[in-house]
């Protein structure tokens, strides 16, 4: 399990100016537990905000054998979505309007059949749970549309996400909700809250088959998601 992010540079700042990396490094905690008490055996990378390399990441996981790879993020908005204000005498940025879940998969890695198949298990839990998904990647940072995997349950491709493409197992990135949307931020800080997603992430993964010791992912390249050429 990947802690998105490093202390050099902690990805987005909450609207009280938490950094993504503590919320990732809580939540990824609390996963962790989850998925052990389920009866996984999970290794968390880049836990102490050391690791700036992506590629590390999933050479680290390779190296330790792992059967999937989940990076844990919280997310944000685009830069001039964002609002000034002053929270406890300090210049903040909040978005209005803005929430929820998404999840990411890539077309490059090696197993995107798979790696879709979990995210989509992951995000019909979430959804159970009674979340939200996020519509506002719907656009990427160019302006072009980023294509839904499985927009029921709020999957997006994301091709060229390091971590994703470089892993040599089923991948997929989870942002566990809005930290520049005020009301959100607090829910996600919550015990309850992390609680939840850290179910639904275990029962997302015992639903696409990753708890069963029994079965391997097939050889790289053996499956593809629909329109993506021949095997």
């Amino acid at each position: 399990m990947d802690v998105g992010h490093y202390l050099a540079r902690p990805g987005a700042t909450s609207a009280r100016g938490i950094t993504e990396f503590d919320y990732n490094h809580s939540l990824a905690a609390v996963v962790a537990a989850r998925l052990q008490a389920e009866g996984g055996t999970v290794s968390l990378i880049g836990q102490r905000g050391e690791m700036a390399e992506l590629r590390e990441r999933t050479r680290e996981a390779e190296a330790g054998g792992a059967r999937f790879f989940l990076s844990i993020h919280h997310d944000s908005v685009k830069e001039e979505a964002l609002r000034p204000w002053v929270w406890q005498g300090q210049a903040r940025h909040y978005a209005e309007g803005f929430t929820g879940f998404s999840l990411f998969v890539s077309r490059l890695n090696p197993y995107p059949v798979e790696s879709i198949a979990c995210a989509s298990a992951i995000g019909a839990h979430l959804r159970q749970a009674g979340l939200a998904v996020a519509t506002h990647h719907g656009v990427s940072s160019s302006g072009v549309l980023r294509p839904w995997a499985d927009a029921d349950n709020g999957v997006y491709f994301y091709d060229n996400l390091v971590v994703l493409k470089t892993a040599s197992m089923p991948a997929v990135l989870l942002e566990a909700g809005v930290i520049v949307d005020r009301d959100e931020e607090l829910a996600l800080a919550t015990p309850a809250r992390r609680a939840l997603t850290a179910e639904a992430v275990a029962q997302g993964l015992r639903a696409c088959g990753m708890f069963d010791t029994a079965a391997n992912p097939p050889a790289a390249g053996g499956s593809k998601p629909p329109g993506t050429g021949n095997p």
